[in-house]
């Protein structure tokens, strides 16, 4: 994919967040709390919440990401690192 591609895909923040978190859904996101894998989107908040303890984590967490502040390094990432994003 090269940059013109990219940002004919992904044209703003909304998209990429929103590939950002698919890619999250399908890797399975795990509680920095509990522990736990089960989880509820809350849109409203833009973060999910432990269903066992209701902690909350936005996208960024426990990922290369969590200590960003800038949304738009998620652009950056989903295009430099394609699906090499979360840790292992």
């Amino acid at each position: 994919m090269n940059l013109l591609n990219f940002s004919t895909i992904y044209p703003d923040e909304a998209s990429c967040k929103a590939k950002w978190k698919d890619m999250r859904d399908s890797q399975g996101v795990k509680c920095i709390h509990c522990g736990s894998t089960e989880h509820y989107w809350k849109s409203d908040k833009e973060c999910y919440e432990c269903k066992r303890c209701k902690y909350r984590q936005g996208l960024r967490a426990n990922t290369i990401m969590q200590k960003t502040e800038k949304d738009s390094i998620y652009r950056y990432i989903l295009f430099r690192h394609k699906n090499h994003i979360i840790k292992s």
